[in-house]
């Protein structure tokens, strides 16, 4: 039993589950390059949680992916300077219109 406690943590861990904020957005899988991403959007804002595996990606090439698949995912454009985040969790604004 003891065993199991880590290894429901690490399942719970690895899940692509919104921030409570974006929980009512609807969400989108987009695969860019050998990135592949959950895309949750509420309004003009949108987090992007990367679901794949990769050793070591480059941030900037994550985000450059990011901002690719909220692209296809919305048709909107990310705002200029709002694009932030890490490795597997990205937040940005939308420039629809």
């Amino acid at each position: 039993m003891r065993r199991l406690v880590p290894l429901a943590l690490v399942a719970l861990a690895a899940c692509n589950s919104p921030s409570p904020k974006f929980m009512s957005g609807a969400q989108q899988e987009v695969t860019v390059e050998s990135s592949t991403f959950a895309v949750w959007r509420v309004d003009d804002r949108v987090e992007v949680i990367r679901t794949s595996r990769e050793f070591r990606p480059r941030l900037s090439v994550v985000h450059d992916r990011a901002r690719v698949a909220i692209r296809q995912a919305t048709g909107c454009r990310v705002w200029k300077g709002t694009l932030k985040g890490d490795h597997a969790v990205i937040e940005a604004r939308l420039a629809c219109g």
